[in-house]
C-alpha cells in the first residue's frame, strides 16, 4: 500500500479534480487519479466494492456519450463507500477523516450533475 505521504498526495490531487470548476472539465478529467486509486486498492483486500465502482465510473466518462444521470449516481454509490472504507481506517493519522471529506464532495458532485 501507498505510504502516508503518497496516500495524502492522492488524496489531496482527487480532491482537486471532485472539487475543481466542472464547466472547464472534461469527462477525461478524473480518469487518470481513477487509475492511481484502481492501482492502489486493487493490493487492498477490503477493497473490491470500491474498485468495481471507480471501474464503472471510469467506463462511462470514456464512453463519448456521458449518461449523468447514471454518472450521478455512481458518484453517489462512491461517496457510501469511501465513507464505509473510510471506518475500517482506525482512528490514527488523518487519512479517515480526509477520507470523509472526500466522501462529501462526491456527494457533492453527485448532487451538482442532477
Amino acid at each position: 500500500m501507498l505510504s502516508h505521504e503518497e496516500s495524502t498526495d492522492l488524496l489531496d490531487s482527487t480532491m482537486n479534480v471532485v472539487s475543481g470548476d466542472l464547466t472547464n472539465a472534461t469527462p477525461q478529467s478524473g480518469t487518470g487519479v481513477i487509475d492511481e486509486w484502481l492501482v492502489e486498492l486493487r493490493k487492498a483486500e477490503n477493497a473490491s466494492e470500491l474498485t468495481d465502482t471507480l471501474e464503472q465510473i471510469k467506463t462511462e466518462l470514456e464512453s463519448g456519450q456521458v449518461n449523468t444521470p447514471e454518472l450521478s449516481q455512481l458518484f453517489d454509490t462512491l461517496a457510501t463507500q469511501t465513507l464505509e472504507f473510510s471506518t475500517r481506517m482506525g482512528s490514527e493519522g488523518d487519512i479517515a477523516p480526509r477520507l470523509e471529506g472526500l466522501s462529501s464532495a462526491l456527494r457533492s458532485l453527485a448532487g451538482q450533475m442532477k
